[in-house]
Order: C-alpha cells, then sequence, then structure tokens
C-alpha cells in the first residue's frame, strides 16, 4: 500500500502527500468548524463555519508547502538535490538528497522556512487589514486573519533552536562554524532538540491532567516526534562520518537467490519465503534480471489464487531506484535504499546481477563501527 501519493511539480519538485495528512487536515477542519470560527462569526450558520474551516485549512497548508519550498530553493541555488516535498501529519518536510556542505548554506537553508512564514503573517495581516477597510465580508476577514496569527506561530516555532527545527539547524550553523566539527554541532543542537521534545511531552502531559485531552495528545505525539527526528538526525551525521568512504561492493551480499520469473505463488512461498526467510526476491528470465517480488506482494493475492498467478505477474519492474552501482560510496546508497521503498537495492554490472544491498547490513555494520570506537 502506498503511504504518499504525488499532487503536481514545481520547480522539478515533485509534491506529495502523505496519507497522515489527512488525519491532521480532519481535525484542523474539525477544530475551527466547531470552535474557532463559531467563537469569531457566532452569526453565521454551521455550513458556513465548516466551508470556511476547509478553505482555512487548505490555505494554512499551503502556507506550510510555500515554507518548505523556501528551503527546497536555497538548497537548489547550492547544488543540493531535492527529492520531492511531502506533506504529513506534522506539517511538511523537503526530502534532502545530501546534507549542506558548509555553515553558511546550512544557515540559509535553515533560515528561508521561517522567513517565508514570517513574509506570510504580514501579507494575511496587511490583506486582513486592506478587506477590513474595503468593508468585506467578515468570514473572509476571519479566514485572512487565522492565517496571519498561525503562519506567525509556524514562523516562531521553528525558530525554537532545538534539531531538527529551522531554529536548531540555525544554531548548528553557528556551532559548526565555531568548532569546524560537523558532527560535535549536530550532537549539541541535538541535545537542544531534545530538551524541547522533553518539555512538549511535559506541557502535553499537563494538558491531559487538566482535562485538555487533544492538546495533551497532540503536544506528546509533537515532543515524540521531535524526539526521534534529532536523534536520527545526528545518527545520520555520525554515519556518515564512520562509514564515508565505504564502497557498496565491500558490503554486498553476493551469491543472490533469485527466482525465476514463472514460478508459482504458492511454490515460491514454499521454497524460497519460507525457506530462506528473505522479504525480497530478484525476478530472472533468461539470465536477466527484469523486476523484484516482495512477501507484501504476495498477501496482496488471495490464496486461491497463488497457484495459477506467477512470480512475475506481481513483480515489481526493475527501476533506477533499484539499482546501485558496485564503486558508489555506502553514504550514497543510504538515500536510494529509503527512497525505493524496500529498504534494499541490487547491483548490476554488464546486466548481470552481482549482489544485492540492503538498509539492515549498512546499520549493523554502523553499530559495530560505533561499538569499537565511533562515539
Amino acid at each position: 500500500m502506498r503511504r504518499s501519493f504525488k499532487l503536481f511539480t514545481i520547480f522539478n519538485i515533485p509534491i506529495e502527500i502523505n496519507i497522515s495528512w489527512f488525519i491532521i487536515l480532519s481535525l484542523i477542519v474539525f477544530t475551527l468548524a466547531r470552535g474557532y470560527f463559531p467563537y469569531t462569526n457566532p452569526e453565521l450558520s454551521t455550513t458556513s463555519h465548516w466551508l470556511m474551516a476547509l478553505i482555512a485549512a487548505l490555505l494554512l497548508f499551503a502556507s506550510l508547502l510555500a515554507h518548505e519550498m523556501a528551503h527546497s530553493l536555497v538548497a537548489i541555488k547550492h547544488q543540493l538535490p531535492i527529492h520531492g516535498i511531502t506533506l504529513f501529519v506534522f506539517g511538511g518536510v523537503a526530502q534532502l538528497e545530501k546534507e549542506p556542505d558548509s555553515p553558511a548554506v546550512e544557515f540559509r537553508m535553515a533560515i528561508a522556512g521561517p522567513i517565508m512564514s514570517f513574509s506570510l503573517a504580514v501579507l494575511f495581516f496587511s490583506l486582513t487589514k486592506t478587506f477590513y477597510n474595503l468593508g468585506l465580508p467578515s468570514p473572509i476577514l476571519a479566514i485572512t486573519n487565522y492565517l496571519f496569527m498561525l503562519n506567525l506561530v509556524v514562523g516562531m516555532f521553528n525558530l525554537i533552536p532545538g534539531f531538527p527545527l529551522d531554529g536548531g539547524r540555525v544554531l548548528r550553523s553557528i556551532l559548526w562554524a565555531w568548532f569546524k566539527d560537523l558532527r560535535r554541532a549536530t550532537k549539541i543542537a541535538s541535545a537542544f532538540g531534545k530538551t524541547f521534545a522533553f518539555v512538549l511531552i511535559a506541557f502535553g502531559l499537563f494538558n491531559l491532567f487538566s482535562g485538555a485531552f487533544v492538546s495533551g495528545i497532540w503536544f506528546i505525539f509533537i515532543g515524540l516526534f521531535l524526539h526521534e527526528a534529532a536523534g536520527s538526525s545526528y545518527r545520520q551525521v555520525a554515519m556518515k562520518k564512520l562509514l564515508s568512504g565505504t564502497k557498496v561492493a565491500a558490503m554486498m551480499t553476493k551469491n543472490v537467490i533469485t527466482v525465476p520469473a514463472e514460478i508459482t505463488l504458492d511454490k515460491l512461498v514454499d521454497d524460497y519465503f519460507f525457506k530462506y526467510r528473505h522479504a525480497t526476491f530478484p525476478i530472472m528470465t533468461d539470465d536477466n534480471i527484469i523486476g523484484l517480488v516482495t512477501f507484501h506482494d504476495i498477501k496482496e493475492v488471495t490464496k486461491e489464487k497463488w497457484s495459477t498467478t506467477t512470480a512475475q505477474d506481481i513483480m515489481i519492474p526493475l527501476i533506477h531506484d533499484f539499482v546501485i552501482d558496485a564503486q558508489a560510496d555506502v553514504m550514497e546508497a543510504m538515500p536510494i535504499l529509503a527512497r525505493n521503498g524496500l529498504g534494499r537495492a541490487l547491483i548490476i554490472e554488464n546486466k548481470k546481477l552481482i549482489g544485492i544491498l540492503s538498509q539492515k547490513d549498512i546499520l549493523q555494520l554502523f553499530k559495530f563501527k560505533s561499538a569499537i570506537g565511533g562515539k
């Protein structure tokens, strides 16, 4: 099942929506329609409140998209490829292919998002004043005023100096320039991020016990998310320092087990998945690799059809994101393994399959290297 859906492309940047985005959209619309707009515009009907809430929520996410676009355009200007922007339950995230290579670039990228949010706050504040002077209907004023306040809050929230928030990235860029050590700077900025995450969790617990159940739950969720993101960001930098220079060829698993394209699913399950306990197998026909089959794909087919359905019928066709060059750096492979959704990729030379690389292999090597002196 796909977790994200592509909407459109801006400046060659794919814009996707994660299915979790619909959760927060529904919550915002409900909160605005049942709480905020009935308070600001009690004279309007319930239908009007719901319509206003939907428009305001969509414009809010457009504002969050603009925030992420600001990061992305600065990144592109500094030759940092952007894989895409995904809107999800906590807002949005620009997916960088690699980290900035200098403190100055990090600073410019980080500060671009809050600047965009503050600019939008000024825009919506000006629109509210202009619309008021022009005598436009109160629902329009309520929506633009809401967007003014929310963009102001988003800008201020993101300037909190806790990694991976924008303010944390600004802090990291300053520490990076001061210490000349990205890993040390990331460790300190991540510690600030974790501390802020604990503050949010504590505040959420306080809200829970005070009776504000919904806001309490969300503060806890955001705190947990930031805590995990801060730790993950530091691990990525530490991993880069320890594993950079390691070639894919040195880590790949050779003598890969492959399956014939014509094998039926019942035999595939018994003879391969149960026997070798791998989650994915390459599919071969006439000594050529043509795709991949996963256990998840098999589960999507009813058991009654396993005896008449072949691996080729349900395979994932071979695409660029499933193949890595043997001489590529392991850290170049990590974004590919994360992006393709399988956590593994094939190494092919002269149209022949020579190995397979998985995230599990890389993480295990990182764990070993960290344990013997990479702290």
